[in-house]
């Protein structure tokens, strides 16, 4: 707690920083404790501020080549921070892959190798470039392979068309003496009738869930969702379809659990994987966490977040390109993995790799207990473990191209390291956007923010209701404080003017955190 030099004891909070009553305080709180208290020696806790999470970028260089230096590149490039583009590589290879190799840990346990990922930054913040760049070589497979497909699939759909139009012309001749032969005759034309191909599709901007079903369908069961605009958020919710919405596919997507969907015309029974990539602003995510459609279902759970610092205001524009050996290397990888045929395999961890993944399971335990880093969001903590197999898995086969299925500890220990850089930053996204139903700690962050504006090291509580009279009820400032209080940023109050007032005093590490932090 803070005390003074004399020893009394104030409820303010435990030792770490010094600061004492003329250095902290103007000079009428300094008048109204100094009476009372003597030379009165603030001790406060490191403060707590809103979102103060140490955020560091997840860097290129957990990947393995060719795409460590590819992101790299894009990055400087682009001057965006790496972890954008560490992620969207990640579902890039992903779409690759998927559903061709899974992480076996037991003849029970399989984890397969598609992700949801979701990547948070403001306008501005050139998210569009980052993804055209990444997506480039599942743009040039499609390209390559509609011309290679499409005249014989066109002929495909022209004869389908001219048998369905010939098999309509007998049954319009139903109804004479004939009948029975007509009957036998369409039945023959309509069971050897073949549905056409369809050019192979790696991914989608849009679509609804019901379109996605079917293109799932079409693609064997298998393709990415890819976007960099919040419009997949509102198609998902129901914007488009009266309000109403099901996003069972994109759960069962996450795991390839069964669909079974009936319809009058056609019935679709698949097993999908979806991997998932949105690289948006952060207001999508805050629209995400107001959206019922999302909520209690476990769909955030299922993503991996990036809330990467911003670089605008510090960047040069001097834009270096990319070099053709990075880009030509890339699109070579990706090919490959494309290319990769046979039915699915299962890679496994060395014992060393499955050393460092136990010991991690065991310290993500740990963390989801009352108390700990991950308690508050304990359904994405949950999951994390496998995500990290999925991630190590996708390191291996970028690094292989699948000729060997043991995946080594170095590969492990990269894997491992982004998932821990991913924890942090899933912390902010469930702390800030409040995902789960308390929303106390946005609506206290803007009683900091308003205490911010006051600006001063001891102000009062009406001062405090003043600055928030056109936001928020004095009662539920009242209610907000403690939550200030417990995070070091204020002091408990204490009464002036014959306790009349009320004063709270400010943490002045907390105003220099929020500069360092860039917080306003």
């Amino acid at each position: 707690m803070k005390t003074n030099e004399n020893g009394k004891s104030g409820n303010f909070g435990n030792q770490t920083s010094e600061e004492t009553i003329e250095a902290a305080f103007d000079e009428k709180c300094r008048q109204e404790i100094s009476g009372k208290e003597g030379n009165f020696t603030m001790r406060w806790d490191d403060p707590l501020p809103f979102n103060d999470y140490d955020l560091p970028d997840i860097p290129a260089v957990l990947l393995p080549s060719p795409l460590k230096e590819f992101a790299t590149a894009l990055s400087d490039h682009l001057e965006t921070p790496q972890g954008a583009a560490v992620l969207c590589l990640l579902s890039i290879a992903a779409t690759a892959v998927q559903g061709k190799f899974d992480v076996a840990l037991s003849k029970d346990y399989h984890e397969p190798l598609n992700l949801y990922l979701l990547v948070a930054m403001p306008p501005a913040n050139r998210k569009s470039p980052i993804l055209k760049q990444c997506l480039a070589p599942l743009r040039a497979y499609e390209a390559e392979m509609k011309k290679k497909l499409e005249p014989a699939i066109v002929r495909e759909r022209s004869v389908y068309q001219s048998k369905k139009q010939e098999i309509e012309l007998l049954r319009k001749k139903l109804n004479t003496e004939n009948n029975a032969t007509l009957i036998e005759e369409i039945a023959d034309k309509e069971s050897s009738l073949k549905e056409p191909s369809v050019l192979p599709k790696l991914f989608l901007t849009d679509t609804t869930t019901e379109s996605l079903a079917i293109a799932l369908e079409e693609q064997n069961g298998k393709i990415s969702l890819i976007s960099d605009e919040g419009g997949l958020i509102d198609t998902w919710s129901g914007l488009y379809s009266g309000g109403i919405a099901n996003i069972d596919i994109l759960l069962k997507g996450w795991d390839g659990g069964d669909i079974r969907i009936k319809r009058r015309d056609r019935e679709i029974f698949i097993s999908p994987l979806i991997t998932l990539f949105l690289i948006v602003q952060p207001v999508i995510l805050e629209n995400l966490a107001k959206n019922k459609v999302f909520c209690g279902k476990g769909f955030f759970e299922r993503f991996l977040f990036c809330v990467p610092t911003s670089k605008i205001g510090y960047r040069k524009n001097n834009l270096p390109l990319i070099g053709e050996e990075y880009i030509q290397a890339y699109y070579k990888l990706i090919a490959d993995l494309i290319k990769i045929s046979g039915s699915s395999k299962s890679l496994h961890l060395s014992d060393p790799a499955l050393a460092l993944w136990k010991d991690f399971q065991n310290s993500v335990e740990y963390s989801l207990r009352n108390g700990q880093k991950l308690y508050d969001c304990q359904g994405w903590g949950g999951k994390i473990c496998g995500q990290i197999l999925r991630i190590a898995g996708l390191l291996h086969l970028a690094q292989t191209r699948g000729v060997t299925l043991t995946i080594k500890e170095n590969t492990m220990q990269n894997a491992i390291q982004i998932g821990e850089l991913l924890i942090l930053h899933a912390q902010k996204v469930f702390n800030e956007f409040s995902f789960y139903t308390d929303n106390r700690t946005r609506e206290a962050k803007s009683v900091w923010n308003a205490i911010k504006q006051i600006n001063k090291l001891c102000f009062t509580q009406k001062e405090l209701t003043v600055s928030l009279r056109h936001k928020m009820l004095s009662d539920k400032i009242k209610e907000l404080l403690p939550i200030l209080i417990e995070r070091n940023l204020i002091s408990e109050p204490f009464p002036s003017n014959g306790g009349r007032t009320l004063n709270y005093l400010v943490n002045p590490s907390a105003f220099e955190k929020d500069k360092e932090y860039g917080q306003n």
